[in-house]
């Protein structure tokens, strides 16, 4: 077969952040800082309205607010008004001080759930770990970890 005359070359071009950039890490910040939400949400709010269609890059902007979770003893969460479905938007990145010229930011949250706290069967908030000072700390042992190269010697 043709694929076996293929021959695949992996070349070391060096660390991945220093040739596609990143965003910085934001903690301890404020309650009520403005962040921006970035995510390709995809499902339907619960009333079944499919708002999104998780194909292109969506956001949303406002203010922090402390927010908790009791059901999954979350205790140490902020929350964001945001029509975000959960689907599609997991894992979406909070940017404090974003600046959309240079499409950089610190990284402040991650969205782990999606929230109806007005009970109208549309989803209106995004709910993060709050970033504090044991953030960092892993951040920082994790940093420090080189995971070695790929590519042979």
């Amino acid at each position: 077969p043709s694929w076996e005359k293929r021959r695949l070359v992996i070349k070391d071009v060096g660390r991945l952040g220093d040739n596609v950039g990143g965003q910085g890490l934001a903690y301890n910040q404020k309650i009520g800082s403005s962040v921006y939400v970035f995510g390709y949400p995809s499902g339907s709010h619960p009333d079944g309205n499919h708002a999104f269609s998780g194909k292109t890059l969506k956001w949303s902007y406002g203010k922090t607010f402390a927010a908790t979770a009791p059901a999954i003893k979350a205790e140490e969460l902020q929350g964001v008004k945001s029509s975000f479905t959960g689907e599609g938007s997991l894992g979406s990145a909070w940017l404090l001080q974003y600046k959309s010229a240079r499409r950089l930011g610190y990284l402040n949250g991650v969205t782990i759930g999606v929230s109806d706290t007005d009970g109208n069967d549309r989803y209106d908030t995004s709910v993060s770990p709050y970033f504090d000072g044991e953030t960092y700390g892993v951040y920082n042992a994790a940093k420090n970890n080189w995971s070695g190269k790929i590519t042979a010697q």
